[in-house]
């Protein structure tokens, strides 16, 4: 089966608040700031400057500004087929049958989708949130407890640990 663009039941849809405000700022921040300081400059010292320079300057506020926007535009949804989520310019599906756990500890900056040897970062939802985040790490949670297969016990089982593979 092949992945779907968009779930045909979103029953969590979340995105990173703090970082959303944080890009709207620095995108009147930071070109403010460059004019503003161009603008400070004596005529004379600004006519120093090549067409190259002034284009680096410009180029370098835009590459920043689109970093901060890359991660403001995460997001994630889940419904009945899994999750689907944005992190960074790249698009994940990530089926309930993969994911063995969702893991958003105290020390976590976002949360996690267990699946096996490799987890999978889920960008949207952020410490730094607070309530809203934590609200929604439940939520997807209990999307995992209601559609994801029950998993033998071989499958869950803590290499090292009594029990598991060692």
């Amino acid at each position: 089966m092949g992945r779907p663009k968009e779930l045909s039941q979103v029953e969590l849809a979340a995105h990173p608040r703090m970082v959303r405000r944080q890009a709207i700022l620095w995108s009147i921040v930071l070109p403010g700031a460059a004019l503003l300081g161009w603008f400070m400059l004596p005529a004379s010292i600004r006519v120093l400057f090549t067409g190259l320079q002034i284009g680096t300057l410009v180029f370098f506020v835009l590459i920043m500004l689109g970093i901060v926007w890359i991660m403001a535009m995460c997001w994630v949804k889940a419904g009945p087929e899994g999750v689907v989520l944005r992190n960074g310019l790249k698009r994940y599906h990530v089926p309930w049958d993969a994911v063995a756990a969702v893991r958003y500890w105290p020390g976590d900056s976002w949360a996690f989708l267990e699946k096996g040897h490799l987890d999978q970062p889920v960008l949207a939802l952020q410490r730094v949130d607070g309530h809203y985040t934590d609200e929604d790490v439940e939520v997807l949670r209990e999307l995992h407890a209601r559609y994801a297969p029950v998993r033998p016990a071989s499958d869950v089982a803590v290499p090292g640990v009594e029990g598991g593979e060692g």
